[in-house]
C-alpha cells in the first residue's frame, strides 16, 4: 500500500496552507476505515469528486496526507474545495455521496454568510458583521446547555460546527437540524448577514480550511481569503 508525504506547493501562502489544512482533523473525525470525499469546484461549475479509502492506505496519518495533498493541488489549481461532514459508509465506493451514502450525523453546521453579492468574495465590513453573529448565536446556544462549538472562518462568512454525538440519520433528525436552522434565521438574521437555512442534509459538503475561498474578482474590497479554524 502506497505512504504519502506532504506535498511542495508555490506561493507565499505555501507554508501556512500545509498548516492550516490540518486543522480539518479538528472537525472532522476518521478512523483507519473512514472514506472521505472531497469535491472541488470551479469558477464554472465544472466539478470534480474524488474518494479516499483507509482500507487503501497503511494509517490514518497517509489517508489524512493523500486528502491534504490532493485538496491543496486542485484549490492551486482553481477550485474551490470542499468535504463531506458527516461520516459516509465505509463500504461506500464510488460516485459523489448522497444523503443515503451517510452512515450518522456527527455534526450540526451553522453557515454565516452576507446577505446579496452571492457570486462575490464578502468585505471586510460584511466579514465583521458575520463575525459578530457568530459570536451571538454562539452565546444563545451556551445559554440552552450547548457545549462550545469549533469555529470556522470560512472565507467569506463563518461557519460553526456543533457536535452531535452520533445522532442516526433519519427523517426526524433531518427535521430537527432544518427546524433549528430556520430558528436562528428568524431569531439573528439581519440586513447584512444570514444563517444559511439550506445545508440541513445529511451529506452536507463544507468548506476545507487552508484552502482559498475564490468567488468572483480577487479585487481589494472583496478579497479571495483562506478559510481558516480560529
Amino acid at each position: 500500500m502506497p505512504t504519502y508525504h506532504s506535498s511542495v506547493t508555490n506561493g507565499p501562502d505555501q507554508y501556512q496552507a500545509q498548516q492550516e489544512i490540518k486543522n480539518l482533523w479538528l472537525i472532522k473525525a476518521i478512523c483507519q476505515k473512514s472514506v472521505l470525499e472531497l469535491r472541488a469546484i470551479d469558477s464554472n461549475g465544472k466539478i470534480i469528486s474524488k474518494l479516499f479509502s483507509g482500507k487503501n492506505l497503511n494509517s490514518i496519518e497517509d489517508l489524512e496526507l493523500a486528502f491534504e495533498n490532493e485538496a491543496l493541488r486542485l484549490n492551486a489549481a482553481g477550485y474551490n474545495i470542499y468535504y463531506v461532514m458527516n461520516p459516509i459508509r465505509k463500504d461506500f465506493t464510488s460516485g459523489s455521496a448522497r444523503d443515503v451514502d451517510i452512515e450518522y450525523r456527527d455534526l450540526l453546521l451553522i453557515d454565516i454568510d452576507k446577505v446579496g453579492h452571492k457570486n462575490e468574495s464578502s468585505t471586510d465590513i460584511e466579514l465583521e458583521a458575520a463575525s459578530l453573529l457568530c459570536e451571538d448565536i454562539t452565546g444563545y446556544f451556551k445559554g440552552r446547555g450547548w457545549n462550545k462549538p469549533i469555529r470556522m472562518m470560512s472565507g467569506n462568512g463563518y461557519h460553526l460546527y456543533y457536535e452531535l454525538n452520533k445522532m442516526p440519520n433519519d427523517e426526524k433528525t433531518k427535521r430537527l437540524a432544518e427546524g433549528i436552522l430556520h430558528e436562528l434565521a428568524n431569531k439573528f438574521n439581519n440586513g447584512i448577514v444570514a444563517v444559511d437555512t439550506c445545508v440541513f442534509n445529511a451529506s452536507r459538503i463544507s468548506k476545507v480550511p487552508g484552502t482559498i475561498a475564490r468567488k468572483g474578482p480577487n479585487t481589494t474590497e472583496r478579497p479571495h481569503r483562506m478559510a481558516v479554524v480560529l
